[in-house]
């Protein structure tokens, strides 16, 4: 397991377990992360360089553009049931993303997909 996934999973279970302690019911500090529902989340705490996430709730591969603080913008392509961290640059942090209808670009023989290095720009 590389470095930056350690501790991102790590952040993530201390995150969990502080929500954890500070609900008088369990239960529903679990429903807390991850969030109902599905899109943009921005962290309501950055846990270290993380400040939001994108939550893919469905069985295909999409494309979605997302924003900086700046107005840059940026493509991403998110493989099924997956969700794309993202982390503070500088001072700069991604504001929103959200899915668009233009097909991501993949790798792979029928069956076997993944998200090619280059995406379109949209």
């Amino acid at each position: 397991m590389n470095r930056r996934l350690a501790s991102v999973l790590s952040a993530a279970a201390m995150l969990v377990a502080a929500a954890a302690a500070s609900t008088p019911n369990a239960a529903a500090a679990t429903r807390i992360w991850p969030p109902p529902g599905c899109g943009f989340v921005p962290l309501p705490q950055p846990v270290g360089e993380l400040t939001a996430r994108y939550f893919h709730c469905g069985g295909n591969f999409i494309l979605i553009k997302f924003h900086w603080d700046t107005g840059n913008t940026g493509t991403s392509c998110v493989p099924p049931w997956y969700q794309v961290p993202f982390y503070r640059d500088g001072a700069h942090v991604i504001v929103n993303a959200y899915y668009v209808s233009t097909p991501p670009n993949l790798s792979g023989s029928p069956g076997g997909e993944w998200c090619s290095l280059s995406q379109p720009r949209v």
